[in-house]
């Protein structure tokens, strides 16, 4: 049977595979659209495997918010090199991605794999992603993702997609067109992308985090011939500075170190004339 140039733009299209891999395809499979399919999906889950060992640390991240800010997802994927990560294909792929999430509201990354893949319900996540690699040619992996409906969500990307921000906030429904809202939200995403806080609070930190930290202060400071009760006092002022880096509202806000994130919130809650509160955010930085 003739294989015909429309026939291999048809599976190029379907699959994403090269020219030659398409027509060898259906060379091999006598014209046959979906038996050449099913050809270059077991070639990918062949190529998948042969490069499953290989480092992917490259990549990026990518989010989406809904027009209400009512839900928004994050997520990560990986591949090998810096090229591949800035390639059109590569960030379609990730688009498409974030579209599933968006749409199924998986709780983790393995039953996101193992769910019907949202543009062809005849394919697994998983699949999808394994004619990629087929394509592609590198290792390809989603790392990690998040979703947040419960509140007002809002993002952002920094670093050339390197690194994102997805945060949700308590406040009313009606003030996500608020100008105001609007500039005060995006200086939070910032500030969590600039100053990395690891909590909200310093209630949100767990004990064996704050036991930790006191165990190395007390090692630094084993040779002091202080008191006990004065060797707690440098600890809680230690901790107190620890908890200034790692939680969010006790963070200098970014853009005046004079003021801390709790107090700017605070400040801006009051001009808005509404009741708001950061209730949670992540932060995902490729390679991490």
């Amino acid at each position: 049977m003739e294989i015909t140039a429309k026939m291999v733009q048809e599976l190029r299209e379907k699959t994403g595979c090269g020219m030659m891999e398409c027509k060898k395809a259906l060379t091999e499979n006598a014209g046959d659209i979906e038996k050449s399919l099913d050809f270059l999906r077991k070639k990918g889950l062949a190529t998948a495997k042969a490069k499953a060992e290989r480092t992917a640390n490259e990549g990026i991240v990518y989010t989406q918010v809904s027009a209400d800010c009512k839900k928004g997802i994050i997520v990560e994927v990986n591949c090998e090199t810096d090229f591949v990560a800035k390639t059109d294909e590569f960030k379609g792929m990730v688009k498409d991605l974030a579209a599933h999430v968006f749409e199924t509201n998986p709780s983790d990354v393995p039953s996101f794999l193992g769910q019907p893949f949202i543009n062809n319900k005849g394919i697994k996540v998983n699949d999808f992603i394994v004619e990629k690699i087929a394509a592609i040619k590198e290792n390809i992996s989603v790392k990690r993702l998040k979703t947040f409906n419960e509140g007002l969500v809002h993002s952002y990307i920094h670093m050339g997609s390197k690194l994102g921000v997805l945060l949700e906030i308590t406040a009313p429904p009606a003030l996500a067109a608020n100008p105001e809202y609007v500039e005060f939200s995006k200086d939070l995403t910032m500030h969590i992308a600039a100053a990395n806080p690891l909590f909200i609070d310093r209630t949100a930190v767990p004990k064996e985090v704050i036991e930790k930290e006191k165990e190395i202060y007390r090692g630094q400071m084993a040779d002091q011939k202080k008191p006990p009760q004065i060797l707690e006092k440098i600890i809680d002022g230690k901790l107190n500075k620890y908890f200034e880096e790692i939680c969010l509202l006790e963070q200098p806000f970014v853009k005046n170190p004079d003021q801390k994130v709790k107090d700017m919130i605070k400040e801006r809650a009051a001009a808005m004339k509404q009741e708001v509160s950061v209730s949670k955010f992540v932060r995902f930085k490729v390679g991490e």
